[in-house]
């Protein structure tokens, strides 16, 4: 008997339905303002008739970690994720943590590419095997989904076509210099009569002695100064200046008998003096998916036979590209607007014919808007700019109101059997300081460099190139993360883990937890977690043994997480990238908003999924962490 299975209906159902409305990165100060200021009445409504808290997260605060932990009731020692990047313990490199190739899988099998993610089971697991009807749509770390009896369409960890998290391309007549951040995206062309040929980079394609990239051709014709015809593999297609072009198909040759299509977009920033036209990652094609993205395999062509072609990336919203300079703000906007119309397109098809049972659905635009224009509403940011304030201060509070009106249209569903909860995975604050956690390892102590790292290196000295294993105790990659260079578990560890890990972490705390900004003084460090006081499971083993809450304004660098370490600690955040979540939790909590009465006072976002389990007469009770709330 699965453990699915094994949790039964024991008492009567306390509601018929349940709807979750998960969005992403709600702050709790930020919807407490608007709904003070009239701006949210739907949220406004909601509070009356049930309640509002904030929602204590998970440690870290990362969306990978929390929404796996909304999941399954339970902290990651028991379903595995712990950041977005991990390690391989035999070589010390960063390795993605919400996307795994099935390595067994040598010849090439569709259901077989992929292996989950998240371990154990989720709240949907439980409901759909008691015949509970149970539909989940965009939730994220559910790829490779599990084929049960949910109907569910995978959120972030979905990959794009190439199998890999979503890189764009950038298609232009000018001289970009290798140095340029972003510059292994762009896709150099020449104007020949008004001509341009190119391509569409697609999968790899294994030959007999060699692996090569597939390719489409893609032909543009200049059609004056604001416009293209593009002809790619004979479709056609015209793209404005300034606006997105409609999704189109793109069919890749793998070989023989073999071919896989994708969907892109363009965006064409202009046609002259200098050409440029940017494209999204290609993205899995719903109606033809190279790979398994829902439960069943057939519901996501269900879906876009419903609603038209959309973004099937996990996290489709392209930050990099706004970063980078090669769609403006604006464009990043107008993305974000496109990808929560087709998300709500799905969940107005699903809720018009929920009857009973779950329907969950989760919204992830509002996360990525405020990384961006975070720096609008913060006048102490290194990267605050009256004028710009001026122009996108409005753009955060604008993305609550969309999530108030979706809201209001959710609630016309609700009646007096049907229990509504309305949830952030966390909340959100200012990333003005970059820290670099090996910078300070290495300067401590803790970790030995080869040699000092150039200020020229772009990604200083990352993925650990410069460091000496046989004289490092402690190293750190992902977003907060260090671990022990162990004896017996590190390929070349050098720390006892019985009589010198304990006091080697202490002193990592002591230290860390005392740091001060040299700019003012103050403290860069909240707290420093070990793993056994935060973490308990069968998966706390493969966790990192230190994990760091940082205080308002920090954040780890970038540079830090693939194992970099520049010659500084503590710099100004110049990246447009300008708010964050990835703090102490303590700081950073998300919202629960229901149409019920609660009976806690301070519920955590673990308490979500046995609540879902309660409201069918189920029970949480030993298979997960959290509480029911009811």
């Amino acid at each position: 008997m699965t453990k699915e299975n094994s949790v039964k209906i024991t008492a009567d159902p306390k509601f018929g339905r349940v709807i979750l409305l998960g969005m992403d990165g709600l702050d709790p100060g930020i919807l407490s303002s608007l709904m003070k200021e009239g701006e949210l009445p739907n949220f406004s409504g909601l509070s009356r008739r049930g309640g509002f808290t904030p929602l204590a997260t998970s440690n870290p605060a990362q969306s990978p970690v929390a929404w796996a932990s909304i999941a399954t009731g339970n902290n990651p020692g028991y379903h595995g994720i712990f950041d977005f990047l991990g390690r391989r313990v035999s070589d010390y490199m960063p390795e993605l943590a919400i996307l795994r190739m099935n390595p067994k899988n040598v010849f090439g099998k569709r259901e077989a590419m992929f292996l989950p993610v998240m371990q154990g089971n989720a709240f949907w697991d439980y409901t759909s095997a008691n015949n509970i009807p149970s539909t989940v749509l965009k939730w994220p770390m559910t790829f490779q989904p599990k084929q049960n009896r949910a109907k569910l369409y995978a959120g972030l960890g979905v990959p794009d076509i190439k199998g890999g998290l979503g890189r764009y391309s950038f298609y232009t007549t000018r001289n970009i210099p290798p140095s340029e951040e972003g510059a292994e995206k762009v896709i150099k062309v020449a104007v020949k009569g008004d001509k341009i040929r190119t391509h569409v980079s697609g999968p790899n394609v294994v030959k007999l002695r060699a692996r090569d990239t597939a390719k489409a051709d893609l032909d543009i014709s200049l059609a004056g100064d604001s416009r293209i015809e593009m002809s790619i593999d004979g479709r056609r297609l015209a793209v404005h200046k300034g606006r997105w072009s409609d999704w189109v198909e793109v069919n890749f040759k793998l070989g023989f008998m073999k071919s896989a299509t994708a969907i892109v977009k363009f965006y064409l920033n202009q046609v002259r003096p200098e050409f440029e036209l940017y494209m999204t990652p290609v993205q899995i094609n719903p109606k033809d998916p190279a790979f398994v993205i829902s439960s069943p395999d057939e519901y996501i062509r269900e879906l876009a036979d419903k609603v038209g072609y959309f973004y099937t990336l996990g996290m489709p919203e392209d930050t990099k590209a706004v970063e980078e300079g090669r769609t403006d703000e604006d464009a990043f906007i107008t993305m974000c607007d496109e990808i929560i119309d087709e998300q709500e397109k799905m969940l107005w098809y699903e809720l018009n014919r929920f009857s009973e049972g779950v329907l969950a659905c989760a919204f992830f635009s509002t996360d990525r808007i405020q990384h961006i224009f975070w720096a609008t509403r913060d006048p102490a940011h290194p990267l605050y700019d009256r004028a710009y304030a001026e122009k996108y201060g409005r753009v955060i509070d604008e993305y609550y109101r969309k999530m108030d009106r979706i809201l209001g249209e959710v609630m016309k569903h609700v009646d007096d059997r049907t229990a509504l909860m309305v949830f952030s995975d966390h909340g959100f604050s200012s990333f003005r300081r970059t820290v670099h956690i090996n910078s300070w390892l290495a300067q401590n102590g803790f970790m030995t460099l080869t040699q000092q790292v150039s200020k020229d290196d772009r990604d200083a000295g990352g993925l650990f190139q410069y460091v000496d294993w046989k004289k490092t105790q402690a190293y750190a990659l992902g977003f907060g993360s260090i671990y022990l260079n162990l004896r017996g578990r590190e390929k070349n560890g050098i720390v006892d883990p019985a009589t010198e890990a304990g006091a080697v972490s202490d002193r990592i705390i002591a230290g860390l937890t005392g740091l001060r900004d040299p700019e003012d003084g103050q403290p860069v460090v909240r707290n420093v977690y070990k793993n056994g006081d935060i973490y308990s499971g069968a998966q706390t083993g493969n966790s990192p043994d230190l994990v760091i809450g940082f205080q308002d304004g920090y954040r780890v660098s970038w540079q830090t997480a693939v194992g970099g370490s520049p010659s500084e600690i503590i710099e100004d955040n110049l990246k447009k990238w300008s708010g964050d979540h990835i703090i102490d939790p303590s700081i950073v909590p998300g919202i629960l908003l229901t149409n019920f009465p609660t009976n806690r006072e301070h519920p955590g976002l673990m308490d979500i999924a046995p609540t879902v389990l309660d409201c069918f007469g189920m029970s949480g009770e030993g298979i997960m962490e959290g509480k029911t709330l009811l």
